[in-house]
């Protein structure tokens, strides 16, 4: 904080499981980052502080300050933390009559097809909440039997009964014709007052009974949670004088209204996660870079996720706790593999790292808040390349002994290592993890890395980069002065996004042009309806078209996009048809040119522009000589040794300096080890690249002040 106070500001705001992190960009191009402890009892109270100290530090008043926040965006975990928890209300769910187990029998595949003892993952609805209903709509939208109210009704007295908070509306077929859904909501609200009711063609419009029924189903979970919660926040920030509605993001990497989240709450998991993506991408267009993978390590979990010519990738398929989510996300791969990670010693005497992580509270053993457990953040410390006088900017002060004798004591002598060879384990393994989840993303798919740019995020992340990097073969990383708080600064870049999908089954030797100009033309009536009453003028509206399409007779089918028109015929489905083969030959390195191709859901997304951030360049240095403001010894995996190291601080440093490993270089939010052989510089943006050295063997002759390995 600088304590300048421009006109007006853009906040992002983004509750980890460790820390809220704060992004503030003035309107002069300042930015701001602050990073306050989550409070996982109330995590709106951390909101609360947080705001104030960052109010304090542009020597503004709470209420001042938010009078002059012309967007606030808010990722937040609610949603996703009562999925993964499975702490969330009753809820039950209406279906079809003989289609109440279709959340159980899934698509008939296991996840380990092979694996005899895998068990079922079970579901979010017991068994006795999932009811029937009289009634049958056929493919084509006509009714085979009537909705027998009497038995929606039933099924009613059964949900108060049980004191069902929420309830889930799925029939067959009501995505071509929502008639039956429709009415049953109406009688179950009748009769049941308060408890929210959703319908699967409101929240997924798509063929598939098992992906809507999932998505309904998460969406009626998560609702009571996420309503409280947002409604809480937003009312907050309104008495305290935010004059502009509160915005959240999505997993589809947009943001959008409380009102428009709470209409689709399955929307909201993965919130805070999808801002990652958006950060790097808006880094891609400013730094000329297409080509990203993008690394967020925070205090609970690492995200990564890939983009090619600048756009993140975006899947259907992605799931939580083994259940389809159903709309269109983000295509991010998380793991639990955080500064918070706890390392242990299996049964077999193996170390492991993760999944489970310190929180907030107690947090790792350095915190001094009551935490025993050897974490992540305890072995960068007991390595000397954390400053526990530095973290935070002093805020809270790192107990480097606490963290040395939790890792003797849970490491070191289970496995009879000495402290430095525990420690140096523990980096060891999660940056195993990290490879293999960057891998996940990339190799596994098809994509060689190496010829990407890995750009690393979160509080942890820094420390990192580089040897990630030099593992996967990558030779570029960077490292954006907005890494501490990577998630909150994408909330500031990032745009309001509302998709729409129809399900229309065409072939393209069929000539249904007419439908599909319906198609079009309702859901982009739609979209800018919506995006209007969000403020958004025509200047600022983009409406983008595509479709879901695979030769007939394949079970999958990708989405292309469509290109516009203000009417379809034979030239634009030529057209279509082109790109479709195109994109299945990227795919799957071949393409039937000439076969029918089949479509299923017609899709449109609007997209209401966020003026463009711009951040002034900060002043070149004056070319004189970087004096580091001290030295301390540091351990690198590199050459597995404790190394006298050249400590930076990132405010003394000016685009232009670079600076050559080992080194550290550290600020409030962030630090950043440069390994022996690599150099780090500063970009004109006030950024930083690392040019990763891997091909010479140079950084193995350092002279080192320790050696070690010797326990092992």
């Amino acid at each position: 904080m600088d304590g300048s106070s421009p006109g007006t500001f853009r906040v992002g705001i983004d509750i980890g499981g460790t820390f809220t992190d704060f992004t503030v960009i003035g309107d002069d191009g300042s930015v701001s980052l602050w990073k306050q402890a989550t409070t996982s009892d109330d995590p709106s109270r951390a909101i609360a502080e947080g705001l104030e100290w960052v109010a304090a530090g542009l020597r503004l008043k709470t209420p001042e300050f938010l009078e002059r926040v012309s967007l606030l965006v808010h990722g937040t975990t609610a949603g996703t933390n009562a999925v993964i928890q499975r702490n969330g209300p009753k809820v039950g769910l209406l279906a079809t009559e003989g289609f109440r187990d279709i959340l159980y029998f899934r698509d008939a595949f296991k996840p380990e097809r092979f694996n005899i003892h895998l068990e079922h993952p079970g579901g979010f609805v017991e068994r006795n909440l999932r009811l029937g209903a009289v009634e049958r709509i056929a493919p084509d939208g006509e009714v085979v039997t009537p909705l027998d109210e009497a038995s929606v009704r039933a099924a009613a007295e059964t949900f108060r009964a049980e004191g069902v908070r929420a309830v889930a509306v799925a029939f067959l077929w009501s995505v071509v014709n929502p008639a039956h859904e429709r009415r049953a909501a109406e009688i179950l609200r009748e009769e049941l007052g308060d408890v929210d009711v959703l319908c699967s063609s409101d929240i997924l419009p798509e063929v598939g009974e098992w992906e809507r029924t999932s998505s309904t189903v998460l969406s009626a979970y998560i609702l009571p949670v996420i309503k409280a919660y947002m409604r809480k926040v937003e009312d907050h920030l309104s008495g305290l004088g935010l004059a502009h509605p509160l915005l959240i993001m999505q997993i589809n990497g947009g943001c959008a209204s409380v009102d428009e989240v709470l209409r689709r709450p399955v929307n909201a998991v993965h919130s805070g996660p999808a801002a990652a993506p958006a950060a790097a991408a808006w880094y891609a267009r400013e730094l000329g870079e297409d080509d990203l993978i993008t690394v967020d390590m925070g205090g609970t979990s690492l995200d990564v996720c890939v983009i090619v010519g600048g756009q993140a990738g975006m899947s259907r398929k992605l799931q939580v706790e083994s259940q389809p989510i159903g709309v269109p996300g983000v295509d991010v791969h998380s793991i639990g593999a955080g500064g918070g990670s706890i390392a242990w010693v299996d049964n077999g005497g193996a170390l492991r790292v993760g999944p489970r992580s310190a929180g907030a509270t107690p947090g790792p053993a350095a915190y001094g808040a009551g935490g025993t457990e050897p974490t992540v953040t305890d072995a960068h410390v007991a390595l000397g390349r954390l400053a526990p006088e530095a973290f935070l900017g002093g805020q809270r002060k790192l107990h480097d002994d606490r963290s040395r004798d939790a890792v003797e004591r849970a490491v070191g002598e289970p496995l009879g290592l000495d402290l430095i060879a525990a420690a140096g384990g523990i980096l060891r393994v999660v940056n195993a993890n990290m490879v293999g989840a960057v891998r996940a993303v990339s190799v596994e798919r098809g994509i060689d890395p190496r010829g990407f740019t890995l750009v690393c995020g979160g509080g942890a992340g820094g420390l990192h980069a580089a040897s990630l990097a030099r593992a996967i073969g990558m030779k570029r990383v960077l490292i954006p002065r907005e890494a501490g708080t990577f998630c909150a600064f994408g909330m500031t870049v990032t745009d309001v996004r509302h998709d729409h999908s129809r399900a229309l089954h065409a072939v393209s030797s069929d000539e249904r042009f007419e439908e599909v100009d319906a198609a079009f033309a309702e859901m982009e009536a739609e979209a800018r309806e919506r995006l209007e009453a969000s403020g958004f003028g025509p200047d600022q509206i983009e409406i983008q078209r595509s479709v879901d399409a695979r030769y007939v007779g394949q079970v999958h089918e990708i989405t292309i996009p469509v290109p516009p028109a203000e009417a379809y015929g034979p030239t634009q489905m030529r057209e279509i048809e082109e790109r479709f083969n195109a994109e299945h030959r990227r795919h799957f390195t071949y393409a039937r040119e000439g076969l029918p191709i089949e479509f299923l859901h017609w899709r449109v997304t609007g997209v209401g522009r966020i003026p463009e951030t711009r951040q002034p360049a900060p002043a070149r240095g004056d070319g004189r000589a970087l004096v580091p403001a001290g030295t301390r010894g540091v351990w690198f995996e590199e050459v597995d040794a404790v190394v006298e190291t050249a400590v930076h601080w990132m405010e003394a440093l000016s685009p232009g300096d670079r600076i050559s490993g080992p080194a550290i270089v550290q600020s409030s939010t962030t630090t950043i080890a440069v390994n022996p052989g690599d150099v780090l510089s500063v970009l004109d943006n006030g950024s930083y690249a690392i040019d990763v050295d891997i091909e010479s063997a140079a950084a193995a002759q350092l002279t080192t002040t320790t050696t070690t390995g010797a326990n092992r």
